[in-house]
Parts: structure tokens; sequence; C-alpha cells
């Protein structure tokens, strides 16, 4: 992204389209991001305009989207900090929950997998005593079993 969009106070701007590319994301998103109240950039003859601020801003929400997991209007929680109808701790929290249940999930998944792994047979399915035994256990919790 170049810097040489420079406003007369020395300050960068970008425009949309611009940021977009910067940010490999469409243009619709900014404008989202936007409406959802994540973004607020400077208006100049009618067009968005952004400055370096923003990009930090747009740069905090994909960290938090692709690292933390976290949804748009957790982020906007974050964003605003603790308000009244807020509270960023919250979000978090809600979303530190969700990870622990599918990091967990994950965690049962790894060792039935590999647990499958061990079965010595060529047809687990029709062999193995412990996979018969997680279907007979399936069964009986099931309406029809």
């Amino acid at each position: 992204m170049s810097n040489n969009n420079r406003n007369g106070d020395g300050t960068a701007s970008y425009g949309v389209g611009e940021v977009a590319t910067r940010f490999q994301v469409a243009v619709s998103t900014l404008h989202w991001w936007e409406k959802q109240g994540l973004l607020t950039p400077a208006r100049h003859a009618g067009r968005r305009v952004y400055g370096d601020t923003d990009l930090r801003r747009i740069a905090l929400i994909q960290l938090l989207q692709g690292t933390a997991m976290m949804s748009l209007p957790e982020i906007a929680a974050l964003l605003a900090g603790g308000t009244a109808d807020r509270d960023w701790r919250t979000a978090v929290g809600q979303r530190l929950a969700v990870c622990d249940e599918q990091l967990a999930r994950l965690t049962s998944a790894r060792a039935y997998l590999a647990h499958m792994l061990t079965c010595p047979s060529e047809h687990p399915v029709d062999t193995c005593p412990y996979l018969a035994e997680e279907i007979d256990a399936y069964l009986a919790i099931t309406p029809d079993g």
C-alpha cells in the first residue's frame, strides 16, 4: 500500500478499493463492518477515506476473527470497551468457553481416531470390540434404541 496519499496535514489516506486490496477483503466487507459500527472512515467529497488508525482497526478485526475466532458482535463488544449495554469481558469469556468446548470435542475425536488406528484388523467396523461397544452404547441412548 503506497503512502503517497497524504492529506494537507501530512496524514495518510487511502481509498476503499486500495484498503480492500491491501487486506484481501471485498469492498462490501469494509462497508458491512462500517454498517456494524466496527469502522468509521472519514468522508471526503462523499467518498470513504481510511487513515492509518483505520488500517490498524482493520488489522485488529482480522486478527480477532482469524486468531481468536471472534464473531463481529463479539469484536464490536471488545472495541466498545466497558459500556452500560456491553461488557467486553463477557464477550471474551463466552468465546473462551466456546473454544474450551471445541477443544474438548477435538481432543475426544482425536483420541477416538487414534484408538481406531490401533485395531489390527483390516475391517475394524466388523471386528473391533471397542467400536462395537461404542455402537451399542450409542444405540442405547437413541430414542428408538
